[in-house]
C-alpha cells in the first residue's frame, strides 16, 4: 500500500469511527419484529452492549401476531417504535409506542384498517419523524400515514392499489409492493413493486403525509428482476437496489430535483455459474460513512455480501461470508457500526457478527439468540 491509499484509508476509517462512536451514545436497545403466528408472539426486545457484541434480557415487549417489521425514529425529544402486525388474515394494524428509560415500549395508539397478509411488509419514516409509509406485500396497497408530536398515528392519509404483472409465472402474476424507503432529502417515497419489476416513485409532502405520484411515476427494471428492497447513499446521488428473482444489485443514479432513477449498472449477487432460480437475493443496506455497502442470498449459499463503494458510487465486492442459518430476512448495523445483527428467520436466532471499520468485512461471533421466525432488527 503506497502512503496516499494508507492516508486515504485510513482517513476513512477515523472519520467512520468518529461517525459510529456520535451516535452509540443514546442507543442502547435492540428490537426484533417476528412472522410467528400463536399466543405469546410479538416484538421482543434485549439491552445491546456494544463493547462486547451481546444482547442480555431479551424478552418480549409487545404480543401481537406477525409484527413483522419494526422502525423506530426521534421527535420532540422522545423515541418512538411503530410496528406493523397481523390480527387477522383481512385486517392490517400499525401501532405506535414510545420508549421509555428502561427500553420498555408503551403504547400510544393502535390503527386497523383492510388488507390481506402479508400486509406491511415495510414501514418506514421520513427524516422529521412527520410521517410513515408502508408496502403491502399481497393486496399490493401503498398507505402513508401522520405522526403526531406525542407519537400517535391517524388513519390512513394517502392509498394507492399498484397492478400489473411479469414474466415471472410463479411470483409476478400480480403486483407486489415489496420495498418502501424515503429520499434522503426527504421530499420523495419510493415503492419496490416486485410483481411488476418497477420502482414507484411519489412525491412526499411529509407534514400531511400526502403522497402524489411523481413525473414520471415509476423506473423500470429488467424484466423478471423482481426489485425488493432499495438503500441510498448518504450523498444522495446514487440508490442501489437488490432485486430477488434474478439475483442481482442494480446501481441507479438519483436525481433529487426530478425524483427520477437512471440505470447504471447491474452486479450479481451470486459467483459464477450458480443457479439463480434457486436463490434469492434479499436485504441491501448502505452504512453511514457511505463506504460500504450489505446484502445478502438466500437459498443454497445462504451467505452475507460486503461490497465497498467507490467513488463514482460502483460496487466492489470485499466478501463473502457464510451465514451459518438459513433466511437473512433482515439485517441491521449497530450504532458504533461495529456489528451487523441478522434475523434469521428460518432457523430462528438472531446473530451478531462483528465489523471491521476500516475494511468492511463480516465475521462471525459466535453471540446468537433464539427467537421464533425472526423478521426486523431495529436499535433505539
Amino acid at each position: 500500500m503506497n502512503r496516499r491509499n494508507f492516508l486515504t484509508t485510513t482517513g476513512a476509517f477515523l472519520a467512520s469511527k468518529a461517525l459510529y462512536g456520535a451516535a452509540e451514545k443514546n442507543e442502547t436497545y435492540v428490537y426484533v419484529g417476528s412472522t410467528a403466528k400463536g399466543e405469546g408472539e410479538g416484538i421482543h426486545m434485549g439491552k445491546w452492549d456494544p463493547s462486547t457484541g451481546t444482547v442480555s434480557d431479551m424478552k418480549l415487549a409487545f404480543q401481537a401476531t406477525q409484527p413483522s417489521f419494526l422502525v423506530s425514529g426521534r421527535k420532540k425529544g422522545k423515541t418512538f417504535v411503530f410496528s406493523g402486525h397481523q390480527p387477522q388474515p383481512t385486517m392490517a394494524a400499525l401501532s405506535s409506542f414510545e420508549v421509555d428509560s428502561s427500553g420498555s415500549l408503551k403504547i400510544i395508539n393502535t390503527i386497523d384498517f383492510e388488507d390481506l397478509e402479508e400486509s406491511l411488509i415495510q414501514i418506514v419514516l421520513d427524516k422529521r419523524c412527520d410521517c410513515l409509509v408502508s408496502a403491502s406485500y399481497r393486496s399490493s396497497k401503498v398507505f402513508s400515514f401522520t405522526v403526531a408530536t406525542d407519537g400517535r398515528l391517524s388513519g390512513p392519509v394517502s392509498n394507492f392499489q399498484l397492478s400489473g404483472s411479469g414474466p415471472n409465472p410463479r411470483r409476478q402474476t400480480t403486483a407486489h409492493a415489496h420495498g418502501a424507503v424515503i429520499s434522503p432529502d426527504n421530499g420523495f417515497a419510493l415503492i419496490n413493486d416486485l410483481g411488476t419489476d418497477k420502482i414507484m416513485v411519489y412525491k412526499l409532502a411529509a407534514s400531511s403525509a400526502v403522497l402524489t405520484p411523481n413525473t414520471p411515476p415509476f423506473f423500470t427494471g429488467k424484466p423478471g428482476s423482481g426489485p425488493r428492497h432499495l438503500a441510498f447513499h448518504p450523498s444522495g446521488k446514487w440508490a442501489y437496489c437488490i432485486s430477488e428473482l434474478d439475483s442481482t444489485l442494480n446501481i441507479l443514479n438519483w436525481d433529487a430535483k426530478t425524483g427520477k432513477l437512471t440505470f447504471v449498472e447491474s452486479v450479481p449477487t451470486l459467483e459464477a455459474g450458480a443457479d439463480i432460480t434457486k436463490n434469492r437475493a434479499g436485504e441491501v443496506i448502505v452504512d453511514k460513512s457511505g463506504h460500504f455497502l450489505y446484502a445478502c442470498n438466500r437459498g443454497p449459499a445462504e451467505e452475507l455480501l460486503a461490497y465497498s463503494i467507490e467513488s463514482k458510487g460502483g460496487l466492489k465486492l470485499i466478501a463473502r461470508t457464510p451465514l451459518g442459518g438459513k433466511e437473512a430476512r433482515h439485517f441491521a448495523l449497530s450504532p458504533d457500526g461495529r456489528h451487523l445483527v441478522v434475523a434469521e428467520q428460518s432457523t430462528n436466532f438472531v446473530t451478531v457478527f462483528s465489523r471491521d471499520l476500516r475494511t468492511g468485512e463480516l465475521n462471525p461471533t459466535g453471540n446468537k439468540y433464539p427467537l421464533n421466525h425472526p423478521s426486523c432488527v431495529v436499535f433505539v
